[in-house]
């Protein structure tokens, strides 16, 4: 899983007890639009396809396997989703959400950068890629 791959052995069980696993069957909605992004979830098996009714991240079409990550932003902030997530076949996820990520932050800052340094490589690559596409669109 890339968002953890700096952390040690030990780093990585101290993390462990802040995630929650969650199963979903295929066709399961994970979150909606709009929801309180209270987390982000990793994905362990199966296959999750975000949806929204945002022009821009319907033509990236984003899905995701197992080792990746999605709803990141709600990290940062408890704001509305701007998209849905659905599974795509059975699917289990670990979540780790935003009181669980502040309180490790507080306890072992070496964890919180190392999440955090990976967090915001994922958030650059992935606005680029949106504003790689939306630079390819005609203008109205």
């Amino acid at each position: 899983m890339s968002l953890f791959k700096e952390l040690t052995t030990r780093e990585l069980r101290e993390l462990d007890a802040l995630l929650h696993e969650r199963s979903y069957q295929k066709d399961e909605v994970i979150f909606d639009e709009g929801d309180t992004g209270l987390g982000l979830f990793v994905i362990v098996s199966g296959r999750v396809k975000i949806v929204s009714s945002h022009a821009a991240l319907q033509r990236l079409a984003p899905e995701f396997g197992p080792g990746d990550y999605f709803g990141e932003l709600a990290l940062f902030e408890e704001s509305k989703r701007t998209g849905g997530a659905v599974a795509l076949e059975p699917t289990q996820v670990l979540a780790l959400f935003r009181t669980e990520f502040f309180s490790l932050l507080e306890r072992d800052r070496r964890i919180g950068v190392k999440i955090l340094f990976e967090l915001s490589r994922t958030v650059v690559a992935r606005s680029r890629k949106l504003l790689a596409n939306e630079a390819h669109l005609p203008t109205v």
